[in-house]
């Protein structure tokens, strides 16, 4: 039959499923019919428990239902997205940004001496009134849009740091210096082009080589100022890594201060979830993997423990899988943290299990 005039098509997405998954509320697209042509129930007619009592009386196996509408409830993200929290949160965050950025300007064009105390205050503000670890990384999570790179990154992996310190159970003392070693970490790109630094293609091998320059350059910064030696090591050294595969010297792990293999996991951690002029962001299961996968250069006794911090923070995260499927991450997996168990509808899917489905992005 076709559409009478002056109606309207019903445009409802419709889908056929087995009896054993209707539920009250359902509405049904099309007739039922018994297997000898007796009418059932007719399009239309919603279900109730005595309606789905019949259609199962009757021996029908599979039904044609209007999908419902399922109440979205709102994700973690979203909801932070939203709340006075996060915009007190952004006002201070954009308030350091700036006042670091004038900080380092300074000490660099007009050689002033590092106010370590200073530049602590703004981000020890932010940590006291945001709260716990999982707070601080989840605002993170949420605040990935800016323009100032090198200033954003390095508040960024100062307040990962300091993340960091807490969860190693470090002395206030060494909290506070890796906090400011992670901010000041990577001083000497603020000397880097910045049509390089921003370039949104591939750098050439001599640009590559401009760049890797930025850790001798922020030593070179630091080292006459009235810090700890630890800070000026971590500026130095926060790209070397325990394999020799590092610049600028190829250390080996006992060579490598390790203030500054802590801070070059927040650097890599922060940077990879970070959105680049030359990529989108990457999920963090996706970074906690290639961290896992690249552990032999890293200190195994940081990293472990760190990437299981990280890992937990995401526990109740709403996500989106590699088929498409959204779920809410459970448990996390010690043996393989990228891999946690994500709750899809009644579903418990173990991803250990599931070898081709990953977790695609954080929602």
């Amino acid at each position: 039959m076709g559409i009478m005039p002056g109606s309207t098509p019903d445009e409802r997405k419709i889908e056929r499923i087995s009896i054993s998954r209707a539920v009250p509320g359902m509405e049904l697209a099309r007739d039922i019919y018994s297997r000898n042509d007796q009418m059932v129930l007719g399009r239309g007619s919603i279900l109730d428990a005595q309606k789905i009592s019949k259609i199962m009386f009757y021996s029908v196996d599979t039904i044609t239902v209007y999908k419902m509408e399922e109440e979205t409830e709102k994700t973690l993200t979203q909801q932070l997205k939203e709340s006075v929290e996060f915009r007190e949160f952004s006002q201070r965050y954009d308030k350091t940004v700036s006042s670091f950025k004038d900080s380092v300007n300074k000490v660099i064009s007009e050689n002033h001496e590092i106010d370590g105390e200073e530049l602590l205050g703004e981000i020890e503000e932010i940590i006291d009134q945001t709260g716990s670890n999982s707070r601080i990384f989840n605002m993170l999570h949420c605040i990935r849009d800016y323009d100032e790179m090198t200033y954003v990154h390095s508040v960024n992996v100062s307040l990962i740091c300091n993340c960091f310190a807490k969860w190693l159970d470090m002395p206030e003392e060494d909290k506070q210096i890796i906090t400011l070693g992670g901010l000041l970490h990577d001083i000497g790109k603020i000397t880097i082009p910045r049509e390089i630094l921003l370039k949104p293609d591939s750098l050439t091998p001599d640009e590559y080589e401009v760049v890797k320059t930025h850790t001798m350059k922020g030593y070179g910064i630091l080292k006459e100022k009235r810090i700890d030696d630890r800070i000026k090591m971590i500026a130095l050294q926060h790209h070397e890594r325990a394999d020799k595969t590092g610049y600028p010297y190829g250390k080996s792990g006992d060579e490598i201060e390790p203030f500054a293999m802590i801070v070059a996991i927040a650097d890599v951690y922060d940077a990879m979830t970070s959105d680049r002029v030359y990529r989108p962001r990457i999920c963090p299961f996706d970074v906690v993997q290639a961290l896992e996968d690249g552990n032999s250069k890293y200190n195994a006794g940081y990293l472990v423990p760190l990437l299981e911090q990280i890992t937990e923070v995401y526990i109740n995260h709403t996500v989106r899988l590699s088929n498409d499927a959204i779920g809410r991450v459970v448990m996390i997996n010690r043996g393989e943290l990228s891999k946690p168990v994500v709750q899809v509808k009644n579903e418990f899917m173990d991803l250990t299990k599931f070898r081709k489905l990953k977790i695609e992005e954080i929602l």
